[in-house]
């Protein structure tokens, strides 16, 4: 990069998406026969828009994926007085019998809290009112709805969700850039 030039945020290279997401063909598809390439292009069109693209912080659970309700590229709009189902889910590097939430939004260079998330991420998780203790090596499916207040200024920011188990580490970590309108 020349001198003097600002870096982005977040390079192509830095965003992650769930491995099965992600289609790399190597062949020539004219090589390919016309139905199998009907088929690679309806199956990348398929797993392409099933999860949002962010970056991970630091996720000590594998395969994680991040899902925000009417966003698949950042940055997310999100409208104002608006709510949206975040959903996360990964597969445990240990057993926990607990899954703490930490979202937060950097404004000015500080991760602020998120006003009004219940931090105990059993709750929310699918298949019970309060599911915990999780295995080692289990499939996680969280999912909570997010509420973006009117009150909230119009701005662009990076939210992170962090997905915490019992010894403090982030089973999910997520950064993706949003757009409060």
């Amino acid at each position: 990069m020349p001198a003097g030039t600002a870096k982005p945020y977040l390079s192509g290279r830095e965003w992650k998406r769930h491995s099965h997401c992600l289609i790399h063909i190597r062949l020539p598809l004219k090589v390919l026969p016309r139905n199998m390439r009907a088929i690679l292009l309806a199956l990348s069109v398929a797993s392409f828009a099933s999860a949002t693209i962010f970056q991970d912080c630091g996720s000590v659970g594998t395969d994680v994926v991040l899902n925000v309700e009417n966003c698949e590229l950042p940055p997310c709009l999100l409208e104002r007085g608006s709510t949206y189902n975040v959903n996360i889910q990964f597969t445990s590097s240990q057993t926990s019998d607990a899954l703490t939430i930490d979202a937060s939004a950097n404004l000015a260079g500080i991760n602020v809290p998120w006003p009004g998330i219940d931090t105990d991420g059993c709750k929310q998780l699918e298949g019970g009112s309060n599911p915990c203790p999780y295995s080692s090596g289990s499939r996680v499916d969280w999912t909570m709805p997010v509420a973006v207040l009117s009150e909230y200024p119009a701005l662009s920011t990076v939210v992170t969700f962090k997905l915490k188990n019992a010894a403090g580490e982030p089973e999910a970590c997520t950064v993706v850039p949003v757009t409060l309108v």
